[in-house]
């Protein structure tokens, strides 16, 4: 059977069975992931507004119906559920989208028993998965300069993304951490500390990894790393806690 693959994790790009589907329409792509994300149909004024809100509305129904029907003459139409008063995606039909795979990894791990911010065996390769998806920033690159509001949820998606691709980042890391499985816990904590160069139990967590894999050098520039961040971005310091764990490792 026939499958459709939206991939929303960096520029977004289309798949029917493997090859890729040209859409030379950048809002019949928004239109395709604002879908998809959101998870259900959602009014043809609503869409019109959200993507054309400048025009009036008899303008801006007619560029939807020009944007259904570009999206008709691919492979996406089986996959589109196109009524009078709606529009949405088949909830029948298979169709693979990161995102919403990524998501129900990082849920599935929610159901464990056992607190949230901890890692279980069964949870392991359930986060591994998922923060491999993560391969870029939700639509990186791709705007709509005309579409404040879909910019506007765009940005939310991202910022949203990112707090659960750093959630399980640091899952992995102190999960490993506790299985002594010091190196494989190091790549991930590089990860979680690119996400935001500026959190320090990031930097704390890979100098104690560093210094607990015998690479004291490592844990010393990290430190210092931390310092020049911190020095550039506010002109103070690292905390206490952080320059305490440093003066341990220098021992």
């Amino acid at each position: 059977m026939s499958r459709l693959g939206l991939y929303l994790f960096g520029p977004p790009r289309l798949e029917h069975d493997g090859e890729p589907i040209v859409v030379n329409r950048r809002k019949a792509m928004a239109l395709m992931a604002y879908l998809a994300v959101s998870g259900q149909s959602h009014s043809r004024l609503a869409l019109a507004t959200l993507f054309w809100l400048q025009a009036d509305q008899r303008h801006a129904q007619a560029s939807l119906r020009s944007t259904l029907w570009a999206l008709n003459k691919t492979p996406l139409a089986p996959y589109l559920d196109v009524g009078p008063e709606t529009i949405g995606l088949h909830p029948e039909i298979d169709m693979y989208v990161d995102v919403s795979h990524f998501r129900r990894l990082l849920a599935a791990c929610q159901t464990h028993a056992h607190p949230p911010n901890q890692m279980c065996p069964a949870c392991q390769p359930l986060l591994s998965e998922a923060v491999g998806l993560y391969r870029a920033d939700f639509l990186a690159g791709f705007t709509l300069a005309d579409s404040p509001d879909f910019d506007e949820w765009q940005f939310f998606q991202t910022e949203s993304l990112r707090q659960e691709l750093a959630s399980a980042l640091e899952r992995l890391v102190r999960g490993y951490s506790d299985q002594a499985a010091y190196e494989s816990a190091i790549p991930f904590a590089q990860r979680w500390l690119a996400l935001d160069p500026l959190h320090e139990p990031a930097h704390r967590q890979l100098m104690q990894l560093y210094a607990w894999t015998d690479d004291r050098a490592a844990a010393l520039r990290q430190y210092q790393v931390c310092v020049r961040a911190f020095e550039a971005e506010f002109g103070l310091p690292p905390s206490a806690e952080t320059t305490t764990l440093y003066q341990h490792i220098r021992q």
